[in-house]
């Protein structure tokens, strides 16, 4: 099994969960070594600072801890779906239903999605739209951009999935469920200082849950409605922990 590139680590600042890698974040990180578009399928949680290797496969290429293998990827041949952008207003106005609270968000430190004031505060609700999908308007922080003001790509690939994540496990039924297949792309820089739209929706996939197994798409909307990001994903529910 020939190594592509020796390890990745993922930070403490790279959680979704308590004490585990966020799964966007990751996927992006992964990509990244392996330098080429991939899909990922998620086969264990995924430590935080700990070395990963990323080995080339006979078909692709695994993430692994030793001989657990954390994701599994294949070359990318994903068709992207298309959904109309929502203006910064009407996203705002989603952003304020954002379904949980910090005392019952399952990820409440997730640099995404979580309430501390070091997180980027991406809180995906339901659009007053009668179309069934989430939004949340996106402000990328200072530091979240390299020294030209570019918001770092793991960062969005982690929004993407996050705003899939509540897609999927708020509405139309609460559940909770976990990503194991992700893909994205990031189209066009994202930048600090400028204002975004993540949106969430079915993507390729049939609306609502199939049993526990249900999918999703996400794109960012720059301010002109312009699509600068997006991804597709695939989840399944797991039941709630104690």
């Amino acid at each position: 099994m020939a190594i592509v590139n020796p390890t990745i680590v993922i930070p403490t600042w790279g959680q979704g969960r308590p004490g585990l890698g966020q799964g966007g974040f990751t996927s992006s990180q992964f990509e990244a070594a392996v330098g080429q578009p991939i899909t990922i399928s998620l086969k264990a949680p995924i430590p935080l600072e700990t070395e990963l290797d990323v080995a080339a496969t006979e078909h692709g290429w695994e993430l692994r801890q030793h001989d657990t293998v954390i994701m599994a990827a294949v070359p990318s041949e994903i068709s992207y779906a298309a959904t109309p952008a929502v203006g910064l207003a009407a996203a705002a106005d989603a952003r304020t239903r954002f379904p949980v609270t910090p005392d019952d968000h399952n990820a409440r430190e997730c640099l995404s999605c979580g309430f501390g004031d070091q997180t980027m505060q991406v809180w995906p609700g339901l659009l007053d739209d009668g179309t069934g999908r989430v939004a949340s308007d996106w402000h990328p922080p200072e530091w979240a951009g390299d020294d030209d003001g570019v918001v770092n790509p793991g960062l969005i690939w982690m929004a993407l999935d996050c705003t899939c994540g509540f897609y999927v496990g708020q509405y139309p039924e609460r559940r909770n469920a976990l990503t194991v297949q992700y893909s994205a792309e990031v189209l066009k820089p994202v930048r600090v200082g400028q204002s975004y739209v993540v949106v969430g929706f079915d993507g390729n996939w049939p609306g609502g849950w199939d049993g526990r197994k249900r999918g999703a798409g996400s794109c960012v909307f720059d301010s002109d409605g312009n699509v600068v990001a997006r991804s597709d994903s695939f989840w399944v529910s797991v039941p709630d922990p104690d």
